[in-house]
């Protein structure tokens, strides 16, 4: 069944448990041989890190960074039997196929078993390369039907009549595409304020220059960004899906500003205060917005925490990611 929460934003699935599943299945067994020789994959060892499904504003984009260790037994040509590792220390949303590294290791290795090192190198590595190639695509054909909105029935949910465009899949570069400004209200709209503290694990300059310079910001957002380090300047991100205004700048210390996210009403604005307090072992940030439409709050928050916070945190390292 269909996700219909935040239809007018982003919708997430974690689809962390269904990969170690997935690259278990695709990987046990994997047998390559040459001349004689013989290597298997025997066991998935590990699958960790984050595997997410997302869909921002009809697109369906994958979002993940994993390492997997996997586990295998060969024979040499002589009869000599062999057992080992392989670590791919890094298998992400971002890295293509010929960027994949791949760490062999052998058991008690001696020059009788160098053949099978050689062997997984020539043979075996590249069908774990054309799996993991093939991982990203699979995800969205198992799982669009949980976070993926029709078109139709997403245009009358967020009052909409422009037809959207069919699903993308999105592996780099991804950014979440806008809707028109929704109509000018003519009533007054009613709204609350968000409040969070999150931890970093960096300075308070590194966090600073992470959320305004234009190629870091581009890093993480995972997309063209326009954004810098002045006062009274226009910002766009993900696609034109949030924008505002730089109000007030104190370097490595305050940011404010006027920030909003493309559905609410048009000319409305909510106002975005961070304050950073550098501690000895990390940097607390304090976030206050003001301004935020009522009912819009808990979305918000999520979206502050999965498409900012989270995403800083995997793409520079600066800290534990939840």
């Amino acid at each position: 069944m269909s996700n219909w929460k935040n239809v007018n934003n982003w919708v997430n699935k974690n689809c962390l448990p269904w990969s170690q599943k997935y690259f278990t299945e695709q990987f046990e067994g994997l047998k390559v041989e040459d001349q004689g020789a013989q290597v298997a994959i025997t066991k998935m060892v590990e699958t960790d890190g984050d595997v997410e499904l997302c869909q921002r504003k009809g697109k369906l984009i994958t979002i993940f960074d994993v390492r997997i260790q996997l586990a295998w037994k060969g024979v040499t040509k002589e009869g000599t039997e062999a057992t080992g590792k392989i670590m791919i220390p890094e298998v992400a949303h971002d890295t293509e196929e010929d960027e994949y590294v791949f760490d062999i290791t052998v058991d008690n290795e001696t020059s009788e078993k160098q053949e099978l090192r050689t062997l997984i190198k020539k043979k075996l590595v590249p069908e774990l390369r054309s799996k993991l190639v093939a991982f990203s695509s699979d995800m969205v054909k198992n799982h669009s039907s949980d976070v993926y909105i029709e078109s139709g029935k997403a245009a009358a949910q967020a009052g909409v009549t422009k037809e959207r465009s069919n699903v993308t899949h999105i592996n780099k570069s991804s950014t979440p595409s806008s809707t028109p400004d929704a109509p000018v209200s003519s009533q007054k709209i009613n709204t609350t304020t968000v409040q969070d503290t999150i931890e970093f694990q960096t300075s308070a300059h590194e966090l600073f220059e992470t959320l305004l310079d234009a190629q870091r910001v581009t890093a993480w957002t995972r997309g063209p960004a326009k954004i810098s380090k002045q006062v009274d300047a226009p910002f766009e991100l993900f696609n034109g899906n949030v924008s505002g205004t730089i109000l007030e700048l104190v370097p490595d210390k305050k940011i404010v500003q006027s920030w909003r996210l493309r559905n609410w009403p048009a000319g409305h604005y909510s106002t975005v205060t961070m304050d950073f307090d550098q501690g000895s072992d990390g940097v607390t940030l304090q976030i206050k917005q003001t301004g935020v439409p009522l009912g819009e709050e808990e979305t918000t928050r999520s979206n502050w925490n999965g498409y900012y916070w989270r995403s800083i945190k995997q793409t520079f390292g600066f800290g534990a990611v939840f």
